[in-house]
């Protein structure tokens, strides 16, 4: 059953069709098998694929990737950017460190690593090589410092997880804080060791008048994490909420505000985001009923007792799972690798103790590293056009760059309150 449950849903992948029908017809085939072709209960499974899309936490998906197609406009991006260069563009390697802060500013407000890498990197990479930077060093540091966006929220994967894990995304939001914090202080030191040995330049010592009228300039931008973050953290509205407010928030801003989108282009940008966000749910629904028929096979529980026979450790256990989702962050999207393996973890991960909401960040963190690696990093794609490199080169130069990442990752396996602290404070 394991041959035809894999075999079938990797080989309707590599023909090209789309995952979220390789799943649907993959819980078909297998429901053929386990009940016969005239037994597939198929009211069951349409009632699945129903319920999958019928959860309030979902709605969040489609209204953060609207509202980060808003806030990314020249606009914004210039003002966080020219703000961030007043605070850290003095020290070595100056526009990298910027580089990095204005990634965990605009994470607050994207919640995608691609919208983060797209939106900033154009500007960052030509400010970097305006500045004397290498072009490999300037598109790694963009391509590395954009994978904070999914673990700073909000986070569109973050929020697949929870739905799928049963955890609370408010929590799983909130954990991700320290971890992106971590993430970007390893990023930064790695920055300051590249440009003292490279000798590369920085920028002169901003005043605190000069920084307080860049602060003023950028302050209804930087409003938006604080906005999204704050009103979860104190209860004040749902993640679900938070994404709507955020959404009407952009459309203030830009519209209103900076007067940069006109009602036409904003609409345009809602037809896009239908798109993207029929992709993402569609997903979630045929994901619904792939678990369904995943549980009724026992293959997590038969994966499960083949683990167990190796180890019963919970953190030799978290290792082997990390060591596979670096495999697979390499051949599968973020989204489609939390919607296929999730369901099949769950089991196993809640019969050894470990906490579903530090794996959720592990799991996040560990698949950020797969959109910058080939064959199908989709933020290695970004970068590799608007800096105009050949992949190879991108994909040498941001290998360092995952060290900080995965250190972080160890880190959390061995220190889990590094994710549950904040949460604790919450409820």
């Amino acid at each position: 059953m394991l041959a035809v449950f894999l075999g079938v849903f990797i080989l309707l992948m590599v023909i090209g069709v789309p995952v979220a029908y390789a799943m649907g017809a993959t819980a078909l085939v297998t429901s053929a098998i386990l009940w016969g072709v005239t037994g597939v209960p198929l009211n069951i499974l349409v009632q699945q694929i129903i319920s999958g899309l019928n959860s309030f936490t979902t709605l969040a998906i489609p209204m953060f990737l609207f509202a980060g197609q808003l806030m990314n406009t020249g606009g914004i991006t210039n003002r966080i950017f020219n703000f961030c260069q007043s605070l850290v563009g003095h020290l070595h390697g100056g526009l990298g460190h910027v580089n990095v802060l204005a990634s965990v500013i605009f994470s607050g407000m994207s919640g995608t690593a691609a919208a983060d890498a797209g939106g900033l990197g154009v500007m960052e990479i030509k400010a970097m090589e305006d500045q004397g930077f290498d072009t490999e060093f300037s598109a790694a540091v963009t391509g590395a410092s954009s994978l904070i966006g999914p673990i700073i929220p909000p986070s569109v994967p973050m929020v697949m997880y929870g739905c799928l894990a049963g955890v609370s995304v408010s929590s799983l939001f909130i954990g991700g804080l320290l971890p992106g914090i971590l993430m970007a202080v390893g990023m930064m030191l790695l920055v300051g060791l590249y440009s003292i040995k490279r000798n590369y330049p920085r920028s002169r010592k901003y005043t605190w008048k000069e920084r307080w009228h860049q602060f003023v300039r950028a302050f209804p931008s930087l409003l938006t994490p604080v906005i999204i973050i704050g009103g979860i953290w104190t209860g004040i509205f749902t993640p679900t909420e938070a994404a709507s407010v955020a959404v009407v928030y952009a459309f203030a801003l830009i519209v209103l505000v900076y007067r940069e989108l006109s009602l036409a282009q904003v609409w345009k940008m809602a037809k896009a985001c239908l798109t993207d966000s029929a992709a993402v749910l569609s997903i979630i629904a045929f994901v619904k009923v792939y678990g369904y028929v995943l549980t009724r096979t026992q293959l997590p529980t038969k994966l499960a007792s083949a683990v167990f026979t190796v180890t019963t450790d919970p953190i030799a256990i978290m290792f082997l799972l990390i060591g596979f989702l670096l495999i697979i962050g390499c051949f599968m999207s973020t989204l489609e690798s939390i919607t296929l393996f999730t369901p099949i973890f769950i089991p196993m991960l809640t019969a050894v103790g470990i906490d579903l909401l530090v794996f959720g960040v592990i799991m996040c963190l560990v698949l950020m590293i797969g959109q910058l690696t080939p064959p199908f990093g989709i933020v290695l794609f970004v970068i590799t056009k608007i800096s105009k490199l050949e992949m190879a080169q991108v994909v040498k130069a941001s290998l360092p760059f995952t060290v900080p990442v995965l250190i972080v990752v160890i880190l959390i396996v061995v220190f889990p309150q590094i994710v549950t602290f904040l949460p604790s404070l919450i409820k």
